[in-house]
């Protein structure tokens, strides 16, 4: 019985997460459309067809920690730590924005050697695309210059959906920059874009600092979840000790204990992350 029971609740995980990757896949924006923000439910279903194999997994953990305990509670709360702890343990958000970062520094340089080698903007914009674009913005660049070489779109228009795709102020500030050297066409434009470039180079190096610091302060998160996780396995071997959260009562001890852990929890992580700061130039923004 209890096979069948783990056998279908990770039957039911492969399912929920193949049709959640589908709705998202069918509901994705063609590359030349205006981005729009999507729905609640819609960003919900983009996160779980992103992480489906860790949705997966935190079904399974669910549901083997229902079948040795019968503790719904338990079962819930460990489901819902297995789906977000690695992200607020790892890091890697912070990791992949320093990369994106770096990215745009190097490309906003290679902009600014083809502007002072005389080529027109949208003659550097597609250039550019051409070779050594790095990984973290290969694919906005990518579409960059295929909308101005082959749709022929409107540079302004090119650049603020580039800005929605990299999805990040500095990305913002950088596409803002050159929408107003697209709209000028004065001199000088390279030398705006060394200063920036600079300026992004700076913040790299200023968020690498607090990043370090900030990779001891998720050590610190590691050592108290492993504590918590080694106590609760051995806590739930002594049967004498835990019987009492077999009762309702004992779940709703177990609920209220599992929620302070949470926020805790929660509070840390917040503590060693940065906000991404908001984004000026969208859709429904003005123009610059």
């Amino acid at each position: 019985m209890n096979i069948n029971a783990l056998l279908a609740a990770l039957s039911a995980a492969m399912i929920l997460g193949g049709l959640t990757w589908i709705i998202t896949a069918l509901r994705a924006p063609s590359s030349d459309e205006p981005v729009r923000p999507p729905p609640r439910w819609t960003e919900l279903l983009t996160v779980l067809a992103t992480h489906y194999r860790l949705l997966i997994a935190a079904l399974a953990a669910a549901a083997a920690v229902f079948i040795v305990t019968e503790w719904p509670v338990a079962a819930v709360a460990v489901g819902v730590a297995v789906f977000t702890l690695p992200k607020a343990v790892t890091g890697r958000a912070a990791k992949d924005r320093i990369r994106k970062l770096e990215a745009l520094e190097q490309w906003t340089r290679r902009l600014a050697d083809l502007l002072v080698a005389g080529r027109a903007l949208e003659q550097a914009l597609e250039h550019s695309a051409a070779r050594n674009v790095p990984p973290a913005i290969a694919a906005p660049v990518a579409a960059l210059a295929r909308r101005l070489r082959i749709t022929r779109m409107p540079t302004e228009d090119a650049l603020r959906l580039f800005a929605d795709e990299v999805d990040d102020p500095i990305g913002d500030r950088i596409a803002a920059t050159l929408i107003l050297v697209a709209r000028r066409r004065g001199r000088g434009a390279s030398t705006v874009l060394q200063q920036l470039a600079e300026l992004v180079a700076k913040d790299v190096s200023d968020r690498r600092e607090v990043e370090a610091a900030r990779a001891e302060h998720r050590t610190t998160v590691r050592w108290i979840i492993g504590i918590l996780a080694v106590f609760s396995v051995l806590a739930v071997f002594q049967k004498a000790y835990v019987a009492p959260f077999s009762t309702p009562l004992g779940q709703v001890v177990l609920a209220i204990v599992a929620l302070f852990y949470g926020v805790t929890l929660a509070w840390l992580h917040r503590l060693g992350n940065a906000a991404p700061g908001h984004r000026f130039l969208n859709d429904s923004g003005k123009k610059p």
